[in-house]
């Protein structure tokens, strides 16, 4: 049985988290960081306490960034989406925070990816109030994730408009007639230099029509 690869970066965080032993927030939240793509939802938790008691200015760390990038080696990016997501479920689903704190979660703890789609969903306003209530319900309480999220209710809440539609569909038709210009014309094709300049004459027409 093979012996576990450690990174240096896993490496420096350890010899970190013996360091601050001693400070059992500090120690616990660095730990967090390590195993972030399990327990994404505790991390958040404890960057939320971290932040709001502005812990990080006992730590010596200058600001609450300078902390996380040199402590616990996350990216603002990163540490904005954690934090974004725990605060839309402590207002929206925190039986999702409650479910993370027991060691017998009675539903799947929904991915960051989902909580960003449900938490958008939300803010952009088209869906009504009983398919939020069914994406909610979908993702926070029976496991669905974001894929199948967007594959069912996509369009109900991010509807493309007719313009935006009719530009996707311009630009497609673009792209074939090229493609096809494009095939017709290398060696080899199997098409007669007659039927090739017709095709060629109808391509020319059909971009003129559809990029004008």
């Amino acid at each position: 049985m093979g012996s576990k690869i450690i990174t240096k970066t896993d490496q420096i965080m350890e010899d970190r988290m013996l360091a601050v032993s001693s400070d059992p927030v500090r120690s616990d939240t660095l730990q967090k960081a390590r195993a972030f793509k399990r327990t994404w939802l505790e991390l958040a938790e404890a960057l939320s306490k971290v932040t709001e008691s502005k812990l990080w200015e006992k730590w010596g760390f200058s600001d609450f960034d300078a902390y996380c990038r040199k402590e616990l080696h996350l990216r603002g990016s990163t540490v904005a989406k954690l934090l974004g997501s725990y605060r839309f479920l402590e207002t929206s689903a925190p039986r999702v925070i409650e479910r993370a704190r027991t060691d017998h979660y009675e539903a799947p703890i929904p991915s960051i990816a989902t909580v960003e789609f449900v938490e958008k969903a939300t803010a952009a306003g088209h869906a009504d109030a009983e398919t939020l209530r069914t994406i909610h319900r979908s993702a926070f309480e029976e496991g669905v994730e974001k894929p199948m999220l967007a594959k069912k209710f996509g369009e109900l809440v991010f509807p493309v408009s007719n313009a935006d539609r009719k530009e996707k569909l311009r630009s497609s038709i673009a792209a074939a007639a090229r493609r096809l210009s494009s095939l017709i014309a290398e060696d080899g094709a199997p098409v007669t230099k007659a039927l090739a300049i017709r095709v060629e004459e109808t391509i020319g027409e059909l971009l003129e029509a559809v990029e004008n």
